[in-house]
């Protein structure tokens, strides 16, 4: 069994109110998101596919480094190669090329363990580890292109982010102040049932007012559904990305971003919402690309 780190334990919501939430990243907030919602709002049709290339790339880099840091150099490699392959793929290209590519994906992993396999002991799992991090971000985070390059996909790629990011502060002010039944201590001892509940009245309130200005055509019984979804996905991603934190006993994925952590710090709630807006505008409203 790990035992847990110190840091690890530290509290997310502490009962101290604002004053809990440390300068450094209230500075970076304030410098990195203005300039990224003007990006995706105004910028050109390549900038949001652009930047998910990018934040898988950075994402892979911590995943590996976490999961697996012991393996050899041309293993990352690899595995960041072909997660951003997927990722551009299909960001960028044709779907139909990605059942074809998931084939070579496991071909290409095959031939690189049987030529650089010393203990065949944990092959299997290194394996295992490599491409659950090729898919859980070079194919779970491109569905935000998905959305994107929908019709109104710039809308709905906002709405995604607005409700979000409503939820975890949502999450936050309410763990702060109410929090006292625990939610999941073994993955995240602090959070708890009072935040969850906050997050989700904080996406609904969000998503509905953000519908009622930019998308006035999504039904507001759809609407509440959908950010319902996509706060309790939200939560799993963060919960997920615990997992694997407390897995490698550390406390971020990374330092990339200044009182955040790492980019899967920061993209985690995204993980599992992004897939969930996308099929939900293709089955459940019916949308189609």
């Amino acid at each position: 069994m790990i035992s847990p780190n110190s840091e690890l334990i530290t509290p997310n919501y502490q009962r101290k109110g604002m004053g809990g939430i440390e300068k450094k990243k209230i500075w970076t907030g304030i410098f990195i998101v203005p300039p990224v919602i003007f990006l995706i709002a105004i910028g050109p049709s390549f900038v949001l596919p652009l930047m998910v290339v990018l934040a898988t790339f950075f994402g892979l880099r911590e995943f590996y480094k976490l999961a697996l840091p012991q393996s050899k150099w041309v293993e990352r490699f690899m595995g960041i190669g072909l997660g951003l392959v997927l990722c551009s793929l299909i960001s960028f290209g044709s779907l139909y090329v990605i059942l074809p590519f998931f084939v070579l994906i496991l071909l290409l992993l095959s031939i690189l363990f049987l030529a650089t396999a010393q203990n065949l002991s944990t092959t299997i799992s290194n394996m295992g580890i490599m491409l659950f991090g090729i898919f859980y971000i070079g194919f779970l985070l491109p569905h935000l292109s998905l959305i994107w390059n929908r019709p109104d996909g710039k809308e709905w790629v906002l709405f995604l982010i607005a409700t979000v990011w409503a939820g975890d502060i949502s999450a936050f002010l309410s763990g702060s102040f109410f929090g006292r039944h625990k939610l999941y201590p073994k993955i995240s001892p602090n959070k708890t049932f009072e935040g969850l509940a906050g997050g989700i009245v904080g996406s609904i309130i969000v998503a509905l007012a953000f519908a009622l200005l930019f998308i006035p055509r999504f039904d507001i019984g759809l609407c509440i559904l959908v950010a319902i979804g996509v706060e309790i996905l939200g939560q799993l991603g963060d919960f997920t990305e615990s997992m694997l934190k407390r897995s490698a006993q550390v406390k971020d994925s990374g330092s990339l971003i200044p009182g955040h952590g790492g980019m899967l710090d920061r993209l985690d709630s995204f993980l599992f919402s992004a897939p969930f807006l996308h099929y939900s505008l293709l089955f459940l409203l019916k949308e189609t690309p």
